[in-house]
């Protein structure tokens, strides 16, 4: 899912060189893949990169673009290929403050021998998590958030109601009291922007970004440790799980834990709130697909799933190069990185025909919002589960989904596609 701090500088646009020559866009098309996420519609131009070379290069020296279904999952699965640079795996504005003893312990920005025993606990939690138990507190909690927000009275009020509900969720399956969900939003969204503003560059790192994500890291990991020392052994949050299945492994320590605690927030929160909006757009958009879910909220699931292959959250990631070597047959340099266009390769006709058609009954759907290899994200049942309750409860309480494709806008960002609605 949806990660913020994969987000990658928009400020240089890509040149002709390398593998394939890169196609200059059209006036209606983003200037380059990373622009392309918070675009109104990115995907003619992903269509066109298709018919091209699967692999380009941005310019001497610049990141690798990679398009195709093919080589997108030879990089996602490529040994060769990290998740953070081997040189540089905390950003140095990061290095000694709270935000990175979140960021360096995350499963996400981790390679090599901690990574497995890591991803087998965060693994084995989720895979513990029954989608029954997300549903039931999806429900109840999305009751409680619309009857204080009645979400279906316009756009502002349905931008809170679709970012408030995953958070709480989430929040609330990891054992976090309810009197501190506002405090450890806000807190969450102080660490992420200095995360994303270290990693990207964008928006600036300023001396208040920093400020502001250090001392509320400061204040979630002191949550958390509060946590730790509250376990008990009958207790069944998502948390308490995470710490029992870490207890399973002598290499991951209370830090560890904590830092993944906070992590699955981190990865939680914006996807999923992103999928809710881009599925209402969707159900807007296919006006037949909205009278079926209507009339069966079965349907919900269906669309939901489409969604993730036709307008999915995650446009594309990021990978370095380990070592000198060959990745996806092409030959690249240590330190190389990879812009790897999850969306473009689920739009391929290679394993998706007819890819812009936009069908719910799909035979034999394939997409890459989850990733692959070793860094695939667990957290599907949880995202597409709170998202086909949210949409059911809207749809309960008379939102109306037309008109909602023509007052929407998305927010800026080089991999997220983050729908807001407009009043």
């Amino acid at each position: 899912m949806a990660n913020p701090q994969d987000d990658a500088d928009t400020s240089k646009a890509p040149s002709a060189t390398g593998l394939g020559e890169f196609m200059p866009s059209g006036a209606d098309e983003p200037l380059h893949v990373r622009a392309a996420p918070a675009h109104a519609n990115p995907y003619p131009f992903y269509s066109r990169l298709l018919s091209g070379a699967p692999i380009y290069r941005e310019g001497p020296g610049e990141a690798w673009v990679v398009v195709s279904a093919a080589a997108v999952n030879a990089v996602l699965t490529s040994p060769l290929c990290l998740t953070r640079p081997a040189v540089n795996r905390v950003p140095e504005p990061l290095i000694g403050t709270p935000v990175a003893e979140i960021f360096s312990r995350l499963v996400r920005m981790n390679d090599g021998e901690i990574h497995c025993p890591l991803k087998s606990a965060v693994t084995a939690t989720f895979e513990g998590l029954s989608e029954r138990r997300i549903a039931d507190l999806t429900a109840d909690l999305a009751k409680d958030l619309a009857a204080t927000i009645m979400p279906e009275s316009g756009g502002e009020r349905l931008n809170q109601f679709v970012s408030a509900l995953p958070a709480q969720v989430i929040m609330s399956l990891l054992g976090i009291p309810a009197d501190s969900f506002s405090d450890v939003s806000r807190w969450m969204g102080d660490y992420g922007a200095a995360a994303t503003a270290a990693v990207t560059g964008v928006p600036t790192l300023t001396a208040a970004i920093l400020q502001a994500g250090a001392d509320s890291s400061a204040k979630l990991l002191d949550l958390f440790r509060s946590m730790v020392e509250a376990l008990r052994v009958d207790d069944c949050s998502l948390f308490a799980m995470l710490s029992r299945q870490a207890a399973c492994s002598n290499r991951l320590d209370a830090d560890l834990v904590i830092a993944n605690g906070i992590g699955l927030m981190a990865q939680g929160f914006a996807g999923t709130s992103a999928l809710i909006g881009s599925t209402l757009i969707a159900l807007a958009r296919h006006p037949d697909v909205l009278a079926a879910a209507r009339r069966d909220r079965a349907v919900l699931g269906l669309a939901i799933q489409e969604v993730l292959r036709f307008d999915p959250i995650t446009h594309s990631t990021l990978r370095f190069v380990a070592r000198d070597g060959f990745v996806a047959g092409q030959e690249m340099q240590a330190n190389d990185m990879i812009i790897v266009t999850l969306a473009a390769a689920s739009r391929d006709p290679a394993i998706n025909p007819d890819p812009d058609s936009f069908d719910i009954f799909r035979d034999h759907r394939r997409y890459l919002e989850f990733g692959a290899g070793v860094h695939a994200c667990p957290s599907a049942v949880l995202a597409t589960t709170i998202t086909e309750i949210a949409l059911s409860h809207l749809l309960d309480r008379g939102i109306v989904c037309e008109g909602l494709e023509e007052r929407v806008s998305y927010r800026p960002s080089s991999h997220v596609r983050m729908p807001v609605f407009g009043v």
